[in-house]
Parts: C-alpha cells; structure tokens; sequence
C-alpha cells in the first residue's frame, strides 16, 4: 500500500480543502479496507457534511454524476478524478436499486 499513491494525493487533496472550509469529512469505502489490509488503492472516495453545491463551489472541475443523491466527482488538474458524497439518509428503496428520495444528513444521523 502506498499512501503517496496518485488516487491518495488527489483524496487528500479533495479532503484538506473540505475540512479548511470547515466541513467534517472522512476517507470511505473501499480505499479505507485497502488502506488497512495494505493493499494498493486507484480509487478514493471521500465522504462529507458539505452540500453537492458547496463541493461544486470549492472545485473548478466537478461533474455531478449523482447530484440529487449526493455525489459530486471532483476532476485533478492530472485528469484523475476523487467521489465526494454528502452525508445522506434514504428513503424508502422501492426498486431495491434507488431510494425515492434522500435527505442531506450528519455523519451521525
């Protein structure tokens, strides 16, 4: 595992100016078992209290795959690109694949 891994300075590059605009954020998924069983990761994703529309704000390159759920990619100079998402509590999943709607949370709701 190496932490200085391109995918790992674009996430904590993403995360550090997250955090110094004064939203809590975390790295998520599956970087962070990677990260604990010392295996190589390509993919960060972070997870944070800041709105789809504040991440769009404090990145000049976003796409918002998933906005109404959330999820905003924010794109590096180098092309890479990290997941963002805001804290969230689903609906109801009455197709089993999508809720019928999601609220904006806090990471411990």
């Amino acid at each position: 595992m190496d932490a200085a891994a391109p995918a790992w300075e674009r996430g904590r590059t993403v995360a550090e100016r997250l955090i110094a605009a004064g939203h809590e954020t975390w790295f998520a998924g599956g970087c962070v078992r990677d990260y604990l069983l010392g295996i190589p990761c390509d993919d960060v994703d972070v997870a944070t209290a800041a709105s789809p529309e504040t991440v769009e704000a404090l990145f000049p390159r976003t796409v918002p795959v998933g906005k109404a759920f959330g999820i905003i990619v924010v794109v590096s100079a180098d092309g890479g690109h990290t997941e963002v998402a805001t804290f969230r509590a689903d609906g109801v999943y009455l197709d089993g694949r999508r809720p019928e709607g999601v609220r904006f949370a806090t990471s411990t709701e």
